[in-house]
């Protein structure tokens, strides 16, 4: 064990010791609750503009095919940092470290074989992680609500509908002229370009 611990804290071990260690100290900050899960994720929606594409947009690719964005950015930092830690704990441990051009052939090595290995661990857990905003518009289409205004015409109309939380309060609009305050009505079709919901009186279905 002792062997472990001295050669984990000395080149060329010593930068995945350190990456790794990181890793740990932050899911141990999530377990105490000092952070959250997310910490560091962000949106790797990029799409390639039709003008051409530039480096960057390659770039995002590639950050992309890797699975970081798809998989929580620390988890698949976590998989990428053990996996250059095991490689270099296993490979590298008697190798005699002089100066940096030593240790970067060793370092290229570990990371080349790391960044496969987290793609084909994370590779399966791809779409688990995405999260679906609340309230879109494609999951409110079918629901219904109830009319709020006084009446509800093609120029003018508002409902609300229960949802967690406060009650989502929306723009409506229909033909029918016999809906009034407190009827129940179906949202239908939604008109982006006004934003406002096409409804039904619900016991006009029936």
């Amino acid at each position: 064990m002792s062997e472990l611990i001295q050669a984990s804290m000395n080149w060329p071990t010593l930068p995945a010791t350190v990456l790794l260690g990181l890793c740990l100290l932050y899911w141990l900050s999530v377990i105490l609750g000092f952070m959250d899960f997310d910490f560091l994720d962000f949106d790797l929606d990029v799409e390639i503009g039709t003008e051409g594409a530039s480096v960057l947009d390659f770039g995002f690719i590639g950050i992309r095919f890797l699975n970081i964005g798809e998989v929580p950015v620390m988890l698949w930092l976590s998989i990428f940092s053990l996996s250059m830690w095991m490689l270099s704990i296993n490979f590298d441990s008697d190798v005699k470290i002089q100066d940096f051009m030593d240790y970067l052939p060793l370092a290229l090595r570990n990371i080349g074989i790391s960044l496969v290995v987290t793609k084909l661990i994370t590779q399966p857990l791809r779409g688990y992680f995405k999260f679906t905003p609340p309230n879109e518009v494609e999951t409110l289409l079918g629901k219904t609500c109830h009319v709020t205004s006084s009446t509800v015409s093609e120029q003018f109309g508002q409902g609300e509908m229960e949802a967690e939380g406060a009650p989502l309060k929306l723009h409506i609009r229909s033909e029918d002229k016999t809906i009034h305050k407190g009827d129940l009505v179906r949202l239908t079709d939604y008109n982006s370009e006004k934003q406002f919901f096409y409804v039904v009186k619900v016991n006009q279905e029936s």
